[in-house]
């Protein structure tokens, strides 16, 4: 039997449930064929688990079924293909991807083909691929600043006393300390000029009384 074209929907939101191809087909010689591929891809850190299966469960009242894997769990990952397939002469062919994992990062149901074809002659024709693909997440490099360069102080000489050792460079260069002599010639050069003028006046006076 050739499976009909598949439906592609996009969506732009996160998928976490998928109902389809339920109630359907039920009156004789319907077939119910419906297929779903979940491949979720996750990046970063995270743990995949194998999902859990509830399908074929009240379901091929008069003939073999023919279920991959035949469980019965409660509030499963995948519940597909129950209480189908019921009419008489009815094929139930179920299906569920061996490797099928899931994560509770991004958790995900599929609900599909039960309640359907339930006329005589009916098929039931299910399946469910579930994938989670775990790409590693990048790491961008930091990048360490390169050091800045402090730059070493120059040490810069004091000026010298230009007139101390122009005035007595004799003095200067036997490191004695010429500013006080400096100073003393000064003050003894004015004391000379003073006394000058003293005795002229004292000339001058007599001078006159003469």
């Amino acid at each position: 039997m050739q499976p009909p074209a598949a439906t592609v929907v996009n969506s732009s939101k996160l998928i976490h449930t998928i109902t389809q191809c339920n109630g359907s087909i039920n009156v004789g010689g319907g077939n119910t064929i419906c297929t779903v591929t979940v491949n979720n891809h996750i990046t970063g850190a995270t743990t995949a688990s194998p999902a859990t299966v509830n399908q074929c469960v009240g379901s091929g009242a008069s003939t073999a079924l023919d279920c991959v894997p035949l469980e019965n769990t409660t509030d499963a990952t995948v519940t597909q293909c129950n209480n189908a397939g019921n009419g008489g002469g009815a094929d139930v062919l179920c299906r569920v991807n061996p490797s099928a994992t899931v994560t509770t990062d991004v958790p995900i149901t599929v609900n599909q083909c039960n309640y359907s074809s339930n006329g005589g002659g009916s098929t039931v024709e299910c399946a469910t691929e579930l994938n989670t693909i775990v790409h590693a997440a990048e790491v961008t490099p930091t990048q360490t600043p390169t050091p800045t360069e402090t730059p070493t102080p120059t040490e810069t000489a004091l000026p010298v006393a230009a007139d101390t050792i122009t005035a007595a460079p004799e003095l200067a260069a036997t490191g004695v300390d010429s500013a006080s002599l400096l100073i003393s010639a000064a003050a003894g050069a004015l004391l000379l000029g003073l006394g000058a003028l003293l005795a002229l006046r004292r000339t001058v006076v007599r001078l006159r009384r003469d």
